[in-house]
């Protein structure tokens, strides 16, 4: 056995929480921004579509090849709320997530960018179930029970004010 490793294979967890062995030359490798969004009454947060669970989560999506990350965060926020972005957005964390689609059967690479931002405008939803089945603006502290997991620690990250635990 060679005392070197190869880190060709990633572990990938589906929806279920079961783990999925992928090779590195399977992995769909996406870069996506989301935002921790304010508006004058709140927090605006998105409930996605495929979610299984009635959680809300932070907007925000792809980024379109030789889009820059703020670019694509004011586009992505303004297609799943209908609002706009003002001002310049405020870098919170980074991270890379590996999970496994189970519809698709497909591992994935997900580089994902979360920014604190302001924004303007009345929040709309266009009726995209695919990607979002609604938009809601939660006044703080946000009760933590209705945000995704991520949220959760995203929004905690930013500000631990603005999350309620009861």
């Amino acid at each position: 056995m060679s005392d070197q490793l190869a880190v060709d294979h990633y572990l990938c967890r589906d929806i279920h929480g079961e783990a999925h062995i992928v090779h590195q030359d399977e992995l769909v490798r996406r870069t996506s921004v989301y935002a921790l969004l304010q508006d004058d009454s709140g927090i605006v947060l998105v409930r996605g579509g495929s979610r299984p669970d009635e959680l809300w989560d932070l907007p925000g999506g792809g980024v379109e090849p030789g889009e820059e990350l703020t670019e694509a965060l004011g586009r992505e926020v303004h297609e799943e709320t209908g609002l706009q972005l003002v001002g310049k957005p405020v870098k919170v964390c980074e991270f890379i997530e590996y999970y496994f689609d189970i519809w698709s059967e497909t591992g994935w690479e997900s580089k994902r960018h979360y920014f604190r931002a302001a924004a303007s405008g009345t929040p709309v939803w266009n009726g995209n179930d695919d990607d979002v089945a609604g938009v809601r603006c939660f006044a703080p502290p946000i009760p933590v029970e209705v945000l995704t997991p991520v949220a959760r620690k995203i929004v905690a990250m930013a500000d631990e004010t603005m999350i309620s635990s009861k």
